[in-house]
């Protein structure tokens, strides 16, 4: 069993306010949308299709938290405030981009994932918080940092997505909708980071569990179940491989973990999985 070797005085993300985080929590964004924008300047149906899949991976945050809190991770009070937060945070994040994909004619079905690994990939979800929870448990407080450290990553490639969305949009009400996104979710990224980047410093045994487990994640997170052309539109289109390559480098920065080429090696395996 390993446990990170943190001082009683040293407080991981001493800097962020988790209080004024949770106190200040932005809701539902559905008053500042205007929806007939996009009835009258429509987006063209592959970003559409990109907005849909970036609200699945937001709400996706609920099972994310819901492995976590079966760790050792709950009993960390500050990040288990700022997971709360964060998930609700999430969850309107995800409603409004909900909200801008019903402006506009549904979509045609892609080539989604096959019925047998679907069905699969469903029955892990469900075994994973008990098998999270005995093995994580064994582990104990070093997971909080690989913890921490995958909600960082995630962030950064997500982020990364709207940026690139907003950057490349003529379309005036959704660049504002995702500056407002964008707005929410950067203290996210930076509370991760900071936390996971204490935690690691801290503990050598926390790098090495970090390494493994990081390396084994589908990027971005809950993009496992989702069809792979459309993954790969986030990660092989979306994202130049300039932004891929500084994701990787932020990475790089966080203590121990320089070398895993985390968003590189996501956007080659969705190239594959896309049969690019």
């Amino acid at each position: 069993m390993t446990r990170q070797n943190l001082s009683p005085e040293v407080v991981p993300a001493a800097g962020f306010s988790v209080r004024e985080f949770a106190r200040t929590a932005h809701g539902s964004h559905r008053a500042s949308l205007d929806l007939d924008a996009y009835r009258e300047h429509p987006l063209d149906p592959d970003t559409v299709a990109i907005v849909d899949l970036l609200a699945r991976l937001e709400h996706g945050a609920l099972s994310y938290l819901r492995s976590v809190l079966v760790t050792p991770t709950h009993k960390d009070a500050r990040v288990t405030a700022f997971l709360v937060t964060w998930a609700y945070e999430k969850y309107w994040v995800a409603d409004a981009l909900e909200q801008v994909v019903a402006a506009h004619p549904a979509p045609q079905p892609g080539r989604g994932i096959s019925r047998t690994k679907r069905l699969r990939l469903g029955l892990a979800e469900r075994i994973e918080p008990i098998t999270e929870s005995v093995v994580a448990n064994l582990i104990g407080d070093d997971l909080i940092a690989t913890h921490t450290a995958a909600g960082a990553v995630d962030e950064w490639i997500t982020q990364a997505a709207f940026e690139q969305l907003r950057d490349r949009s003529p379309h005036p009400e959704f660049v504002a909708t995702l500056d407002r996104i964008l707005a929410v979710k950067r203290p996210h990224a930076a509370f991760f980071a900071a936390d996971a980047g204490d935690r690691l410093a801290a503990s050598p045994p926390a790098v090495r569990l970090a390494r493994r487990r990081l390396s084994r994640i589908t990027w971005p997170l809950g993009s496992a179940t989702e069809p792979p052309a459309l993954v790969a539109g986030i990660l092989d289109r979306l994202l130049p491989a300039s932004g891929l390559a500084l994701i990787d480098a932020r990475v790089d920065a966080l203590p121990g973990l320089a070398g895993l080429h985390l968003a590189s090696t996501a956007a080659q395996k969705a190239r594959k999985a896309a049969g690019r």
